[in-house]
């Protein structure tokens, strides 16, 4: 079976990171790069030797491109997507978050629709396999329905950036049903369009409940899922299962881990260094997040950080805001204005190496590999 050809576009931090995590499943081959930037273009054609574009419409024109890989700045992700998805593409792998605007997003959204292009967006905590195997086996009915859904120390101080990841797994274990409406408040200014923390609650349309808390608390961070027979737990490190013990009422001393379904150790892996050929592990999550999009390719269907998805979590992260502009009430979606924006932080939204200062960032582009 022919492998899918991978062309990534941005060669810096990132993008190296995901081109390794492709390199390492047997069912692709990275044969081509794009990057403006010459410096990151020559290191990574010099690491990897394969052909190198300095603009990426003429990499697709040239190169028989399966999987587009743009891992970029925000702002440059709706023409780049779009023009990949034009290009004729089979599918594209962008970051998170998806997008500035509703707008954008619902035009990136159409073109790949249109064109039955397999769309992912954003390196997701949601394919870990710790995760995954969580929501089989809520799935299954073995803990009974889901009844709400705890998202402890909030979004941080980013709904639409780090914040995306906290929405997704919400949006997944409420069996992606449909928000009906949001309430709650930003952590700032209501009025900026600028991304910042929040906290509120979240009504889906098949009656779950989900509570997100703005502060740590001695729970501190990460989800508790509770349903009619038991609670699963994770502190974004550990992960646990619990199952209420028979008998009258409910209550803490009643639930006991179940074992065996869920991985032991940390959700992210143990630190694994450098491999034979000098290449860091390019990380847990980024593995999983290219093997789900490479699944979801070879299955014709989205994958659990679809574009779909990516656009429900910038669409409630905007009513948690839009919310609290209303005196902290009810949002019904889908929001009307598709106009309605989060400017993610200028680290996410531009290029990082004037932001960072050249030398901290080529500090990590070269950390990827022992040249």
């Amino acid at each position: 079976m022919a492998k899918y050809r991978v062309g990534l576009i941005g060669a810096g931090r990132k993008g190296t990171q995901h081109a390794r995590a492709y390199m390492m499943d047997e069912r692709v081959e990275v044969v081509a790069v794009a990057d403006g930037d010459p410096e990151n273009l020559a290191l990574f054609q010099q690491r990897t030797g394969v052909a190198a574009y300095a603009d990426y419409r003429e990499m697709l024109e040239k190169q028989a491109i399966d999987i587009a890989a743009p891992i970029l700045p925000v702002n440059a992700n709706p023409e780049v997507v779009i023009g990949c998805a034009e290009a004729g593409v089979k599918a594209i792998f962008c970051e998170k978050p998806i997008s500035v605007s509703l707008a954008e997003v619902d035009q990136m959204i159409d073109v790949c629709r249109s064109r039955r292009i397999v769309f992912a967006a954003g390196d997701l905590d949601v394919n870990l396999p710790a995760y995954q195997k969580a929501l089989q086996f809520i799935g299954s009915g073995e803990l009974g329905a889901v009844k709400s859904i705890s998202l402890l120390g909030g979004p941080g101080g980013e709904m639409s950036g780090g914040g995306c990841q906290r929405f997704t797994l919400m949006r997944h274990f409420a069996g992606c049903a449909e928000v009906a409406w949001m309430m709650g408040w930003v952590s700032d200014d209501p009025l900026s369009d600028h991304d910042q923390g929040g906290a509120g609650y979240v009504r889906f349309a098949n009656g779950i409940e989900a509570f997100i808390y703005g502060d740590k608390d001695a729970r501190g961070r990460g989800y508790e899922v509770a349903c009619e027979g038991g609670v699963f737990r994770s502190d974004d490190n550990l992960v646990g299962l619990y199952r209420h013990v028979e008998g009258d009422g409910a209550s803490w001393d009643k639930l006991e881990k179940i074992e065996g379904v869920l991985p032991a150790g940390r959700i992210y892996g143990e630190p694994r260094g450098y491999d034979e050929q000098g290449w860091k592990w390019p990380g847990d999550r980024n593995v999983a997040s290219c093997k789900a999009l490479i699944d979801a390719l070879q299955r014709g269907e989205d994958p659990p950080g679809s574009g779909e998805n990516g656009r429900k979590v910038l669409e409630m992260a905007i009513a948690l805001r839009e919310s609290h502009r209303q005196g902290c009430a009810p949002v019904k979606l889908p929001l009307v204005d598709r106009n309605l924006r989060i400017i993610p932080s200028p680290a996410r939204m531009y290029n990082k190496k004037p932001i960072f200062g050249r030398e901290k960032y080529m500090d990590q582009v070269l950390s990827h590999k022992k040249d």
